[in-house]
């Protein structure tokens, strides 16, 4: 089967099971967060946070090794997997010094219990993304997307359960620890990792070396997503900074939606092609081009109609409508730069990556702070938008030497139509029909998405047939037809 061929199907499987899993969690999360109250959610984002500090040694990505080595390496597998008994011995060490230096500074008992438990499944989840890697290589991702699909589920279902019980903080807790668990269960019955028991100490070198190569940039990256967590924390307290870590949660939908085009899939394909520039470029521009238009109905929404959205789920979490007001710039820049970093990544460039973010987050730092001191946690939606925007800009003048996409299609158009839909929507908007938050909310977002649709369909309708056409003719390819 064609590269094309193999990865436009994967595209399909991972995406579509990625819409179906977070329509079905967005739908149970909606009566969870009903029930949820922002310090206990706020406690769950606070023991999350620390967990992601420690785990920044899980950068080492013996499983990214795995599949990024076209020629492979002697004992490989096994040597992986011994290496990743090794990391995670150090890991729980790690762990435990940690979690006796919160004790000390008088961190509040759940949030250290909470911890605990998260880092166990942490580690699970090591195993898991490795087995993984197995089936990634060879770009088998119907068996990947089912399994994940499975995952995605049992956040939601598990934590609605346990909060509907009256458990708070820890439905939160115990239902992100079982997506890690139905994760590793299942890449172990399905991946056929080829486990193996020789230890292979010069492919260990190999793999601690080019793995700490992403030791940096993975740690510049932790304090992008998590930095925001402490400093609210700190200034305004677990209750707003757990409003400010849902709103942050309902944002991350919109590049969720688009990961595995964006990272699961383009990753191992942009490897496969980083020596065919003519056919890397040809990829790269679909994924943009798709990529803007899956993103900005997101963008409309939280820009738009975030009080509409935030009904849905109680008054409770009102403090946060500025937050997703001002992340919806970011709904974009942050899979556009998630999808250049895995380009660079393909063509064995971490250390470009790791320029950026060190630029980055010598700004981050600082304007994290004061905007938060200044503007609470409106403040630091504004300081995430300010990183993706230097973030997307610095790489993409990196990836302008490797690639020639086609950027202006790409971008220009989309972004102007989506502008155009936004514009009527706030002149003339719905009255209440007084058919409930949800119906409501429904009514307005189809408006709004509608005629974004139709501008798309009207002026870009030459070019969607294009990449249809080009979809359809490696789809129909004969899977021992050469690649087109």
């Amino acid at each position: 089967m064609s590269i094309a061929r193999k990865a436009i199907i994967s595209t399909f499987w991972t995406s579509g099971l990625n819409y179906i899993a977070m329509a079905i969690g967005f739908g149970i999360g909606i009566f969870r967060d009903r029930l949820l109250m922002p310090n206990e959610n706020g406690i769950y984002m606070f023991s999350l946070a620390v967990v992601d500090l420690i785990f920044n040694f899980a950068a080492l990505s013996f499983n990214v090794l795995v599949i990024q080595a076209q020629d492979e390496k002697e004992d490989i597998y096994s040597t992986a997997l011994w290496c990743t008994i090794f990391l995670s011995v150090f890991l729980v060490l790690a762990s435990l010094g940690v979690g006796w230096g919160m004790s000390i500074r008088g961190t509040l008992e759940i949030k250290i219990e909470a911890f605990f438990v998260l880092v166990g499944f942490s580690i699970l989840n090591l195993f898991a993304t490795l087995f993984q890697a197995n089936l990634e290589k060879e770009l088998e991702y119907q068996k990947i997307a089912k399994i994940n699909l499975l995952s995605m589920l049992a956040f939601p279902v598990v934590s609605f359960l346990l909060i509907v019980n009256g458990y708070g903080a820890w439905g939160m807790v115990l239902g992100y620890c079982s997506s890690y668990f139905v994760s590793f269960v299942g890449m172990v019955l399905f991946s056929h990792y080829p486990i193996g028991f020789v230890f292979n100490s010069n492919t260990a070198k190999w793999l601690f070396s080019k793995g700490s190569r992403f030791i940096m940039s993975r740690g510049l990256e932790v304090i992008f997503i998590r930095y925001g967590t402490f400093v609210t924390e700190k200034l305004l307290g677990t209750s707003m900074q757990g409003s400010f870590g849902r709103a942050l949660k309902y944002w991350e939908m919109a590049p969720q939606t688009v990961a595995p085009a964006v990272v699961t899939v383009a990753f191992p394909t942009y490897s496969k092609l980083q020596h065919d520039p003519e056919k890397l470029s040809q990829a790269v521009s679909m994924v943009l081009f798709f990529l803007v238009r899956a993103l900005l109905p997101f963008v409309l929404v939280f820009s738009v109609l975030p009080v509409s959205f935030l009904n849905i789920i109680g008054k409770q979490w009102f403090d946060a409508v500025p937050v997703l007001r001002i992340l919806a710039v970011g709904a974009l820049l942050s899979p556009m730069f998630e999808n250049m970093k895995q380009l660079l990544y393909a063509k064995g460039k971490p250390e470009s990556i790791v320029k950026v973010r060190i630029i980055q987050v010598i700004v981050f730092i600082p304007t994290m702070y004061f905007l938060v001191l200044q503007f609470g946690i409106k403040g630091a939606a504004i300081a995430i938008v300010i990183n993706f925007a230097l973030g997307v800009a610095s790489v993409l003048m990196i990836v302008r030497r490797e690639i020639s996409a086609r950027w202006v299609r790409g971008l220009v158009l989309p972004i102007a139509f989506a502008i155009f839909a936004a514009i009527p929507v706030l002149l003339f908007p719905l009255r209440d029909f007084g058919i409930g938050a949800f119906l409501q909310f429904l009514l307005e977002a189809f408006y709004l998405i509608g005629i974004f649709l139709f501008l798309e369909v009207v002026f870009e309708y030459r070019h969607i047939r294009e990449y249809a056409r080009f979809i359809r003719s490696i789809l129909k390819t004969s899977p021992s037809d050469p690649a087109p």
